[in-house]
């Protein structure tokens, strides 16, 4: 049977008369293409209080929220938080969640912001601007270490990869998990891992538009297969 992986969505920022969820559908294609099942995973919230990744509002869900969350999650057999302009306590819930039950879990810029916030860390705008490079395919070198399992799975030390992001993460702002790579330019944090768990991976570019990153999704969808 194909692993079903869902993909946490998020509130569209497009105004109109009713109101959106967004998934990218660049990530629900990358799992399709490599032979799993994509569902979206829509909030169990009455009301979505959400803001920008830099200033992620402190609305804390309710029990019943959480357990709803819980029914959702147990259905599935991996989870992707994927990227974008906002963020949402749910998305936050949903990491830990996963951790707690082992749920495979990746997670894609923003998606990486709401990994390193379950984990207790936290992230912070950048005001270089040296990382929101919107619209190039390569903006900078990551350098990724040896002895980690993103290492395993693209056998490189060092990569090319895009950046469209405006919030980072020095490694002190990093708890709870294994740094794997940074930016030699700035030296912020690229990639983290949890360690112990079937599969557990922040990373702040965008796979899901570089073929050559195909085998993380390929090494996830194995995980979720296990499940």
């Amino acid at each position: 049977m194909k692993p079903i992986i869902g993909i946490v969505s998020k509130p569209s920022l497009v105004s109109d008369m009713w109101h959106y969820m967004d998934i990218v559908d660049d990530i629900r294609y990358v799992l399709v293409r490599n032979n799993a099942l994509a569902v979206g995973i829509l909030p169990s919230e009455k009301k979505i209080i959400f803001k920008s990744d830099e200033e992620l509002d402190t609305y804390t869900l309710q029990e019943e929220e959480k357990r709803d969350l819980e029914e959702i999650l147990s259905r599935l057999d991996g989870v992707i938080l994927e990227g974008g302009l906002v963020s949402n306590q749910y998305e936050e819930e949903i990491a830990k969640i996963c951790i707690q039950k082992d749920i495979p879990l990746l997670g894609i810029c923003s998606g990486f912001n709401n990994l390193v916030r379950a984990l207790g860390g936290s992230v912070h705008t950048d005001s270089s601007v040296f990382h929101n490079k919107f619209g190039s395919r390569i903006a900078h070198e990551v350098e990724i270490v040896k002895d980690s399992k993103l290492y395993d799975i693209l056998k490189q030390t060092t990569i090319n990869v895009n950046s469209i992001h405006t919030c980072i993460a020095t490694e002190n702002e990093i708890k709870g998990c294994r740094v794997v790579a940074r930016c030699p330019v700035d030296n912020t944090v690229e990639a983290i891992e949890l360690e112990n768990k079937r599969f557990v991976m922040g990373i702040k570019w965008h796979p899901e538009l570089m073929e050559s990153m195909n085998a993380i999704f390929e090494e996830f969808i194995k995980a979720c297969e296990k499940r």
